[in-house]
């Protein structure tokens, strides 16, 4: 078989003919199938590389969506590597282009056209879910220049243009429900925040809740806005927040003191989130914000928090649901709100066509299944039984599948220990 390396050579030499058949040692391949996994693969190559450089993956990529403009697996390669030339994994979202961002919008929404329900390979989010995500960060790369009214037209395009799906909004609103009045919620990633951000700035849905993307931490423009649009309290300046790095740590005590009583004290044990050796800026800053914040307002964390991003607080959260409120008591918040939560307005053909959606979706049964095992363990068998119902009633299977075997196997586990228990 011909190296990789000749292949590409003799790939650019023939670019014009589709049909042209390459003669190998044991196999023969159509310069067609061939080209398809250049353009993918020299994506992953950059993907991986320390100091990416997607411009060849680019053009490639480019030349493989004419040659088949029909492949909606090539355009959606393609709308990530014009994503990744915009702004590499959020490093650089102030500077974001609004030429980019339709350019590489627009070749998810061909493939949304092409396959309304994609099958191909992911990177990391579904057609629907980038196209959220790339306008979303359009809006807030507005909002850091104080483009208000920008910032409302990126996000209303992203709806527009298939992002925002109403899945995703209907999970988010029962999301920003399940919290206090003025709290902080401390979300990961953009399937949730960016959302969130919609909500609250196009429905003007729950604006007295300040959302924090714990993973933007990390950047130096996003606490920057926080502080800058006083968002949260912070006791760094300007010029301390540029200039936070990592830090080499080793598990150590920290205490928050309640100021207006001090028989209340936050107490836990830090430990380092990133290999085993060090907190990142991000953690450093979110620590800073629960030593200004904390006996202030209500805080919480979305459910199922990783612990290399939620400081350790672990023995501290308090389960109400879609959300962790880190508290010194016990709540009852938790039932109140999983009565509330439903999807029965939502049509299941929305639901379906995004992988992602059904994954977050599920987070109404995770949110169930802990209630569930919580009665377990105290031994209330009918309770438990009678969650158990209400969850099998309001998500069905045939409207919400199951996201993943292990949550059927725990579901069936739950359902067998409590028919074990109830004569």
């Amino acid at each position: 078989m011909r190296p990789f390396l000749t292949l590409i050579l003799v790939l650019a030499g023939n670019f014009c003919d589709a049909q042209e058949i390459i003669k190998g040692d044991t196999a023969y391949l159509t310069l067609e199938s061939a080209i398809v996994d250049s353009g993918k693969n020299e994506f992953k190559l950059q993907a991986k590389a320390g100091i990416p450089d997607f411009s060849n993956a680019y053009r490639i990529l480019k030349n493989q969506v004419k040659l088949n403009p029909n492949d909606p697996e090539l355009r959606y390669f393609l709308g990530y590597t014009i994503d990744r030339l915009n702004a590499d994994d959020g490093k650089g979202i102030s500077l974001l282009s609004k030429e980019m961002t339709i350019e590489s919008s627009e070749q998810f929404e061909e493939v949304n056209r092409l396959a309304p329900i994609y099958k191909g390979e992911e990177i990391v989010l579904d057609p629907y879910s980038k196209i959220t995500s790339i306008w979303g960060s359009l809006a807030m790369s507005y909002l850091n220049r104080n483009l208000e009214d920008s910032a409302i037209w990126a996000l209303m395009q992203g709806k527009a243009r298939g992002g925002f799906t109403e899945p995703t909004l209907s999970y988010n609103r029962q999301l920003l429900n399940s919290c206090s009045q003025n709290s902080i919620l401390i979300s990961y990633g953009d399937i949730i925040t960016i959302p969130l951000w919609y909500l609250q700035a196009i429905e003007k849905r729950r604006t007295d809740i300040t959302v924090v993307d714990a993973n933007l931490l990390n950047t130096t423009w996003y606490p920057l806005y926080l502080k800058n649009e006083k968002k949260v309290k912070f006791s760094y300046d300007n010029k301390e927040i540029e200039a936070i790095e990592y830090l080499k740590w080793k598990p150590r005590r920290m205490v928050i003191n309640n100021p207006k009583n001090k028989t209340e004290t936050l107490t836990w044990t830090l430990y380092p989130s990133y290999v085993d050796n060090y907190i990142l800026k991000g953690d450093r800053l979110l620590l800073d914000i629960f030593r200004q914040n904390y006996f202030r307002v209500d805080i919480y964390f979305t459910s199922n928090s990783n612990s290399s991003y939620n400081l350790s607080l672990g023995k501290y959260f308090t389960d109400e649901g879609l959300v962790d409120k880190v508290s010194l008591k016990q709540s009852d918040k938790k039932l109140t709100n999983l009565k509330a939560y439903n999807i029965e307005n939502l049509e299941t053909r929305d639901i379906l066509k995004s992988s992602i959606t059904t994954k977050l979706l599920a987070g109404y049964r995770w949110a169930y299944i802990s209630a569930i095992a919580d009665f377990i363990k105290k031994k209330k068998y009918e309770e438990a039984k009678g969650l158990l119902m209400e969850m099998k009633q309001k998500f069905n299977i045939e409207k919400l599948p199951f996201a993943s075997e292990r949550e059927e196997e725990i579901i069936t586990e739950l359902r067998e220990e409590i028919d074990k228990n109830i004569r």
